[in-house]
């Protein structure tokens, strides 16, 4: 969980964002961070998050229930049919595809947001 919030910083495509909009001392100063940040929030979890958390989580998980997430694994992501990339994803199972990516990337920055306040 850690990583997953920190890793962010260490994204290729924001790195060339920043290079490309700031300058190179700014993606510089993003990887670099990265690292920093993930083992800096690798230490506030171990301070934070007790073990009484972690027991009510590992519990929670044994019922069984399905969270709010697990639908998302079932959906079928791939985009079948012949032509080149452009034509697959300009196709209708390819808008759709990207639709749901893009929504279960926003329902898992939200949950990661919610579940951090």
């Amino acid at each position: 969980m850690a990583f997953e919030i920190a890793s962010t910083n260490l994204v290729i495509e924001l790195g060339i964002i920043l290079a490309l909009l700031l300058s190179w001392q700014f993606t510089l100063a993003e990887f670099v961070g990265g690292p920093i940040m993930i083992v800096l929030m690798a230490v506030a979890f171990r301070l934070f998050v007790r073990s009484r958390l972690i027991d009510a989580a590992r519990q929670q998980a044994d019922k069984g229930l399905a969270g709010s997430m697990e639908g998302h694994a079932a959906m079928d992501m791939s985009i079948s049919g012949g032509g080149s990339f452009w034509h697959r994803l300009a196709s209708r199972d390819g808008y759709t595809s990207v639709s749901h990516i893009f929504v279960m990337e926003w329902a898992a920055v939200i949950g990661t947001l919610s579940w951090a306040c």
